[in-house]
Protein backbone atom coordinates (compact mmCIF):
# COMPACT_ATOMS: atom_id res chain seq x y z
CA UNK A 1 0.00 0.00 0.00
CA UNK A 2 1.18 3.21 -0.49
CA UNK A 3 2.23 5.81 1.89
CA UNK A 4 -0.02 8.43 3.05
CA UNK A 5 0.86 12.13 3.05
CA UNK A 6 0.62 13.53 6.29
CA UNK A 7 -1.75 16.00 4.72
CA UNK A 8 -3.90 12.88 3.31
CA UNK A 9 -3.76 11.13 6.95
CA UNK A 10 -5.09 14.73 8.85
CA UNK A 11 -8.12 14.91 6.31
CA UNK A 12 -9.11 11.47 6.71
CA UNK A 13 -8.93 12.30 10.41
CA UNK A 14 -10.95 15.09 10.38
CA UNK A 15 -13.25 13.14 8.33
CA UNK A 16 -13.80 10.60 11.07
CA UNK A 17 -14.36 13.31 13.59
CA UNK A 18 -16.98 14.86 11.64
CA UNK A 19 -18.75 12.15 10.92
CA UNK A 20 -19.13 13.64 7.14
CA UNK A 21 -16.98 13.85 4.12
CA UNK A 22 -15.07 16.88 3.48
CA UNK A 23 -15.57 17.08 -0.45
CA UNK A 24 -19.23 16.52 -1.13
CA UNK A 25 -20.62 14.64 -4.30
CA UNK A 26 -23.18 15.78 -6.47
CA UNK A 27 -25.47 13.23 -4.20
CA UNK A 28 -24.47 14.31 -1.03
CA UNK A 29 -24.83 17.84 -2.29
CA UNK A 30 -28.45 17.21 -2.81
CA UNK A 31 -28.38 15.81 0.33
CA UNK A 32 -27.04 19.19 2.38
CA UNK A 33 -29.93 21.28 0.41
CA UNK A 34 -32.63 19.00 1.64
CA UNK A 35 -31.09 19.12 5.62
CA UNK A 36 -31.01 23.18 4.80
CA UNK A 37 -34.24 23.00 3.74
CA UNK A 38 -35.16 20.76 7.08
CA UNK A 39 -33.13 23.43 9.48
CA UNK A 40 -34.50 26.30 7.51
CA UNK A 41 -32.30 28.81 9.88
CA UNK A 42 -28.14 29.57 9.89
CA UNK A 43 -26.80 31.43 12.81
CA UNK A 44 -23.85 33.22 11.94
CA UNK A 45 -21.24 34.81 14.23
CA UNK A 46 -18.82 38.03 12.59
CA UNK A 47 -16.88 40.84 13.22
CA UNK A 48 -18.20 42.31 10.28
CA UNK A 49 -18.43 45.83 10.95
CA UNK A 50 -19.36 47.42 7.00
CA UNK A 51 -22.47 49.22 7.60
CA UNK A 52 -23.35 47.51 4.28
CA UNK A 53 -22.91 44.07 5.33
CA UNK A 54 -26.79 43.25 5.66
CA UNK A 55 -26.56 43.12 1.52
CA UNK A 56 -24.52 40.15 1.98
CA UNK A 57 -26.85 38.11 4.17
CA UNK A 58 -29.84 39.27 1.45
CA UNK A 59 -27.66 38.18 -1.46
CA UNK A 60 -27.68 34.29 0.51
CA UNK A 61 -31.37 34.55 0.98
CA UNK A 62 -31.90 35.34 -2.23
CA UNK A 63 -30.00 32.56 -3.14
CA UNK A 64 -31.25 29.81 -0.69
CA UNK A 65 -34.82 31.58 0.04
CA UNK A 66 -35.15 28.39 2.31
CA UNK A 67 -32.46 29.77 5.12
CA UNK A 68 -33.16 32.28 7.82
CA UNK A 69 -29.70 33.94 8.12
CA UNK A 70 -30.85 37.43 9.80
CA UNK A 71 -32.89 35.94 13.03
CA UNK A 72 -29.24 34.14 14.08
CA UNK A 73 -27.37 37.09 13.35
CA UNK A 74 -24.76 38.65 15.74
CA UNK A 75 -22.07 41.04 14.59
CA UNK A 76 -19.71 42.78 17.00
CA UNK A 77 -16.16 43.38 17.46
CA UNK A 78 -13.62 40.38 17.27
CA UNK A 79 -12.98 40.04 21.00
CA UNK A 80 -16.65 40.33 21.48
CA UNK A 81 -17.76 37.92 19.40
CA UNK A 82 -15.06 35.18 20.39
CA UNK A 83 -15.50 35.76 24.46
CA UNK A 84 -19.17 35.08 23.45
CA UNK A 85 -18.57 31.63 21.22
CA UNK A 86 -16.25 30.52 24.28
CA UNK A 87 -19.01 30.80 26.39
CA UNK A 88 -20.90 28.56 24.96
CA UNK A 89 -18.65 26.15 23.75
CA UNK A 90 -17.85 25.99 27.82
CA UNK A 91 -21.30 25.77 28.35
CA UNK A 92 -21.91 23.17 25.58
CA UNK A 93 -24.77 25.34 24.87
CA UNK A 94 -23.40 26.18 21.35
CA UNK A 95 -26.07 28.00 19.23
CA UNK A 96 -23.62 29.38 16.12
CA UNK A 97 -23.19 27.21 13.14
CA UNK A 98 -20.61 29.32 11.78
CA UNK A 99 -17.62 31.76 12.44
CA UNK A 100 -15.92 34.61 10.63
CA UNK A 101 -13.35 36.89 12.75
CA UNK A 102 -10.84 39.15 11.75
CA UNK A 103 -8.50 37.07 13.37
CA UNK A 104 -6.80 33.47 12.74
CA UNK A 105 -5.04 32.83 15.96
CA UNK A 106 -8.69 31.70 17.58
CA UNK A 107 -9.22 29.45 14.39
CA UNK A 108 -6.08 27.74 14.98
CA UNK A 109 -7.04 27.23 18.63
CA UNK A 110 -10.51 25.48 18.45
CA UNK A 111 -9.12 23.10 15.17
CA UNK A 112 -6.39 21.96 17.67
CA UNK A 113 -9.01 21.43 20.34
CA UNK A 114 -11.25 20.08 17.95
CA UNK A 115 -13.97 22.63 17.89
CA UNK A 116 -14.39 22.67 13.78
CA UNK A 117 -16.37 21.01 11.66
CA UNK A 118 -13.88 19.59 8.59
CA UNK A 119 -15.81 20.93 5.69
CA UNK A 120 -13.86 20.85 1.91
CA UNK A 121 -16.26 23.55 0.12
CA UNK A 122 -16.17 23.01 -3.32
CA UNK A 123 -15.19 26.60 -4.21
CA UNK A 124 -11.79 26.17 -2.73
CA UNK A 125 -10.78 24.82 -6.03
CA UNK A 126 -10.33 28.51 -7.00
CA UNK A 127 -7.85 29.26 -3.99
CA UNK A 128 -4.08 28.45 -3.69
CA UNK A 129 -3.25 25.74 -1.19
CA UNK A 130 -2.14 28.82 1.64
CA UNK A 131 -6.08 30.11 1.42
CA UNK A 132 -6.92 27.09 4.23
CA UNK A 133 -5.83 24.61 6.30
CA UNK A 134 -7.13 21.10 6.58
CA UNK A 135 -10.40 21.41 5.60
CA UNK A 136 -10.90 23.29 8.87
CA UNK A 137 -11.20 26.90 7.96
CA UNK A 138 -10.63 28.76 4.61
CA UNK A 139 -9.82 32.83 4.45
CA UNK A 140 -12.75 34.59 3.32
CA UNK A 141 -11.25 38.29 3.82
CA UNK A 142 -7.59 39.88 3.96
CA UNK A 143 -6.32 43.06 5.09
CA UNK A 144 -3.09 43.94 3.74
CA UNK A 145 -0.83 46.53 6.30
CA UNK A 146 0.80 49.16 4.39
CA UNK A 147 1.98 52.68 5.27
CA UNK A 148 0.64 55.96 4.31
CA UNK A 149 1.24 59.85 4.53
CA UNK A 150 -0.22 63.04 3.55
CA UNK A 151 0.98 64.55 0.57
CA UNK A 152 0.10 67.97 1.87
CA UNK A 153 2.11 67.35 4.85
CA UNK A 154 5.05 65.31 3.97
CA UNK A 155 6.76 65.72 -0.05
CA UNK A 156 6.47 62.43 -2.36
CA UNK A 157 10.10 62.19 -2.33
CA UNK A 158 10.61 62.36 1.34
CA UNK A 159 7.95 59.44 2.00
CA UNK A 160 8.97 55.93 3.00
CA UNK A 161 9.23 52.93 0.08
CA UNK A 162 10.32 50.46 2.29
CA UNK A 163 9.60 49.07 5.99
CA UNK A 164 13.44 50.00 6.70
CA UNK A 165 12.99 53.62 5.29
CA UNK A 166 10.82 53.61 8.87
CA UNK A 167 13.88 53.89 10.67
CA UNK A 168 15.20 57.06 9.13
CA UNK A 169 16.67 59.98 11.82
CA UNK A 170 13.40 62.16 10.09
CA UNK A 171 10.61 60.03 11.38
CA UNK A 172 12.24 59.70 15.17
CA UNK A 173 10.40 61.73 18.07
CA UNK A 174 6.91 60.56 17.61
CA UNK A 175 6.96 61.30 13.58
CA UNK A 176 5.36 57.36 12.90
CA UNK A 177 1.95 56.33 13.88
CA UNK A 178 1.24 52.94 15.12
CA UNK A 179 -1.73 51.00 16.05
CA UNK A 180 -1.59 49.06 19.15
CA UNK A 181 -1.63 45.84 20.36
CA UNK A 182 -4.88 44.97 20.38
CA UNK A 183 -5.13 45.77 16.62
CA UNK A 184 -5.21 42.11 14.86
CA UNK A 185 -3.30 43.80 11.90
CA UNK A 186 -0.62 44.90 14.53
CA UNK A 187 0.21 41.52 15.46
CA UNK A 188 -0.37 39.75 11.94
CA UNK A 189 2.18 42.77 10.45
CA UNK A 190 5.14 42.18 13.86
CA UNK A 191 4.76 39.36 13.37
CA UNK A 192 5.27 38.46 9.91
CA UNK A 193 8.00 41.37 9.83
CA UNK A 194 9.86 39.88 12.98
CA UNK A 195 9.77 37.21 11.07
CA UNK A 196 11.36 39.08 7.73
CA UNK A 197 13.61 41.87 8.77
CA UNK A 198 14.60 40.76 12.48
CA UNK A 199 14.58 41.34 15.66
CA UNK A 200 16.72 44.18 15.70
CA UNK A 201 14.75 45.93 13.01
CA UNK A 202 11.93 45.69 15.51
CA UNK A 203 13.84 47.39 18.12
CA UNK A 204 15.33 49.74 16.28
CA UNK A 205 11.51 50.50 15.00
CA UNK A 206 10.39 50.78 18.95
CA UNK A 207 13.68 53.43 19.32
CA UNK A 208 11.63 55.32 16.85
CA UNK A 209 9.12 56.71 19.55
CA UNK A 210 5.90 56.11 17.31
CA UNK A 211 3.34 57.14 18.35
CA UNK A 212 0.48 54.87 19.55
CA UNK A 213 -3.10 54.92 18.97
CA UNK A 214 -6.13 52.54 19.31
CA UNK A 215 -7.60 52.25 16.39
CA UNK A 216 -6.82 52.77 12.55
CA UNK A 217 -9.14 55.66 12.31
CA UNK A 218 -7.86 57.43 14.78
CA UNK A 219 -4.40 57.06 12.87
CA UNK A 220 -5.72 58.30 9.63
CA UNK A 221 -6.99 61.43 11.47
CA UNK A 222 -3.58 61.87 12.74
CA UNK A 223 -2.58 62.00 9.22
CA UNK A 224 -5.05 64.50 7.77
CA UNK A 225 -4.38 66.65 10.65
CA UNK A 226 -0.56 66.85 10.61
CA UNK A 227 -0.23 65.03 13.70
CA UNK A 228 2.31 62.44 12.44
CA UNK A 229 4.03 61.97 9.29
CA UNK A 230 3.80 58.42 8.27
CA UNK A 231 1.22 55.57 9.37
CA UNK A 232 3.03 52.56 9.54
CA UNK A 233 0.69 50.13 10.55
CA UNK A 234 -2.49 50.97 7.75
CA UNK A 235 -5.58 48.93 7.33
CA UNK A 236 -4.45 49.46 3.37
CA UNK A 237 -8.39 49.99 2.37
CA UNK A 238 -8.33 52.89 4.33
CA UNK A 239 -5.71 54.57 2.55
CA UNK A 240 -8.29 54.21 -0.61
CA UNK A 241 -11.24 55.25 0.53
CA UNK A 242 -12.20 58.27 -1.52
CA UNK A 243 -12.63 60.82 1.86
CA UNK A 244 -8.63 59.71 2.80
CA UNK A 245 -7.82 60.12 -0.73
CA UNK A 246 -9.25 63.78 -1.10
CA UNK A 247 -7.56 64.78 2.37
CA UNK A 248 -4.32 63.71 0.55
CA UNK A 249 -3.72 60.20 2.04
CA UNK A 250 -1.58 58.44 -0.33
CA UNK A 251 -0.88 54.65 0.25
CA UNK A 252 2.40 53.09 -0.16
CA UNK A 253 3.03 49.41 -1.03
CA UNK A 254 6.07 48.37 0.89
CA UNK A 255 8.98 47.26 -1.16
CA UNK A 256 9.67 44.47 1.07
CA UNK A 257 5.91 43.11 0.80
CA UNK A 258 2.62 43.38 2.44
CA UNK A 259 1.82 41.20 5.72
CA UNK A 260 -1.48 40.20 5.47
CA UNK A 261 -4.07 40.04 8.28
CA UNK A 262 -6.96 37.12 7.07
CA UNK A 263 -10.30 36.75 8.02
CA UNK A 264 -11.29 33.02 8.10
CA UNK A 265 -14.56 31.23 7.94
CA UNK A 266 -15.54 27.78 9.64
CA UNK A 267 -18.17 25.71 10.86
CA UNK A 268 -18.40 24.54 14.39
CA UNK A 269 -18.39 20.74 14.99
CA UNK A 270 -21.19 21.07 16.76
CA UNK A 271 -23.36 23.62 14.65
CA UNK A 272 -26.73 22.98 15.41
CA UNK A 273 -27.48 24.16 11.73
CA UNK A 274 -24.85 21.66 9.57
CA UNK A 275 -26.13 21.61 6.61
CA UNK A 276 -27.48 25.20 6.20
CA UNK A 277 -23.70 25.98 7.14
CA UNK A 278 -21.84 24.25 4.92
CA UNK A 279 -24.44 26.59 2.14
CA UNK A 280 -23.48 29.95 3.76
CA UNK A 281 -19.64 28.70 3.78
CA UNK A 282 -20.13 27.53 -0.02
CA UNK A 283 -21.66 31.08 -0.95
CA UNK A 284 -18.68 33.08 1.40
CA UNK A 285 -16.07 31.76 -0.86
CA UNK A 286 -18.16 31.92 -4.14
CA UNK A 287 -16.90 34.04 -6.86
CA UNK A 288 -19.91 36.23 -5.93
CA UNK A 289 -20.10 36.16 -2.21
CA UNK A 290 -16.06 37.42 -2.42
CA UNK A 291 -16.71 40.06 -4.75
CA UNK A 292 -19.77 41.35 -3.10
CA UNK A 293 -18.02 40.86 0.39
CA UNK A 294 -14.62 42.18 -0.21
CA UNK A 295 -14.60 43.71 -3.47
CA UNK A 296 -18.00 45.80 -3.00
CA UNK A 297 -18.42 45.95 0.93
CA UNK A 298 -15.04 46.04 2.43
CA UNK A 299 -12.44 46.68 0.00
CA UNK A 300 -10.31 44.65 0.60
CA UNK A 301 -8.70 41.84 -1.55
CA UNK A 302 -10.07 38.09 -1.60
CA UNK A 303 -7.78 34.96 -2.56
CA UNK A 304 -10.05 33.88 -4.89
CA UNK A 305 -8.74 33.65 -8.41
CA UNK A 306 -10.82 35.90 -10.83
CA UNK A 307 -11.53 38.27 -7.96
CA UNK A 308 -10.43 41.68 -8.73
CA UNK A 309 -9.23 44.00 -6.13
CA UNK A 310 -11.46 47.15 -5.18
CA UNK A 311 -10.70 50.54 -7.84
CA UNK A 312 -7.22 52.28 -6.75
CA UNK A 313 -5.29 48.85 -5.23
CA UNK A 314 -2.49 47.07 -6.62
CA UNK A 315 -3.20 43.35 -7.20
CA UNK A 316 -2.31 40.93 -4.78
CA UNK A 317 0.11 39.42 -6.32
CA UNK A 318 2.10 42.12 -6.90
CA UNK A 319 2.01 43.46 -3.35
CA UNK A 320 4.40 40.82 -2.25
CA UNK A 321 1.74 39.43 -0.11
CA UNK A 322 3.38 37.96 3.22
CA UNK A 323 1.41 35.39 5.46
CA UNK A 324 3.01 33.05 8.23
CA UNK A 325 4.38 29.96 7.39
CA UNK A 326 4.74 28.52 10.81
CA UNK A 327 0.89 27.84 12.01
CA UNK A 328 1.77 26.18 15.61
CA UNK A 329 4.73 29.46 15.90
CA UNK A 330 2.14 31.97 14.91
CA UNK A 331 -0.83 31.21 17.41
CA UNK A 332 2.09 30.25 19.75
CA UNK A 333 3.32 33.95 19.23
CA UNK A 334 -0.55 36.01 19.42
CA UNK A 335 -0.70 34.78 22.90
CA UNK A 336 2.35 36.64 23.75
CA UNK A 337 1.30 39.50 21.66
CA UNK A 338 1.05 42.24 24.09
CA UNK A 339 4.09 41.68 26.31
CA UNK A 340 6.11 41.54 22.89
CA UNK A 341 4.45 44.60 22.00
CA UNK A 342 5.42 46.18 25.21
CA UNK A 343 8.98 45.22 24.85
CA UNK A 344 9.31 46.62 21.66
CA UNK A 345 7.36 49.82 21.69
CA UNK A 346 6.90 50.30 25.47
CA UNK A 347 10.17 49.69 26.74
Amino acid sequence: MARLKRRQILTMLSLAASGLPARLSAQERNAVIEGAKREGRVNFANSASAPNFPQFIQAFTARYPFIDATTGLYSAPAGRVLARVDAELKARALTFDVLHVANLAPYLAMSQRGQLLGYRSPELDAYPPEASDRDQWAIARIVGVIMAYNRNILPSEKAPKAWADMLSPEFKGRKLVIQDSAAGTSFNQMYLLEKRLGADFMRRWGQQEPVIVSTAAQLIDMLVRGEALVGATVDHFRAFDPDAVKAGIVGVYPSEGMPLATAPVAIFKDAPNPNAARLLVDFTLSAEGQTLLNTEIFKVYSMRRGVAPPAGQMPLDQTKPMLPQDLQDYERASRRFPETFDRYFKA
